[in-house]
């Protein structure tokens, strides 16, 4: 038999958090890229999304192992 897993609330909230952020990057792309139209960063959109997404999964990484590696 298997041992049951120790600390299961943590892959709970993990997998929240993951769910929050996926849903986070869809409303980005849904919503936000079309707010650089008209402006002189318009070229510049896909490579802003890709670096706001990279940033808030890696604050997100840095927020969770603080949390959970007290």
């Amino acid at each position: 038999m298997t041992e049951p897993a120790n600390g299961s609330g943590h892959h709970l909230f993990g997998l929240l958090v993951a769910i929050f952020a996926t849903l986070a990057v869809f409303f980005i792309w849904e919503y936000g890229v079309s707010y650089l139209d008209g402006t002189p960063f318009e070229e510049l959109r896909y490579v802003i999304f890709a670096v706001t997404v990279v940033g808030m999964l890696s604050g997100l990484q840095g927020i969770i192992s603080r949390i959970f590696n007290r």
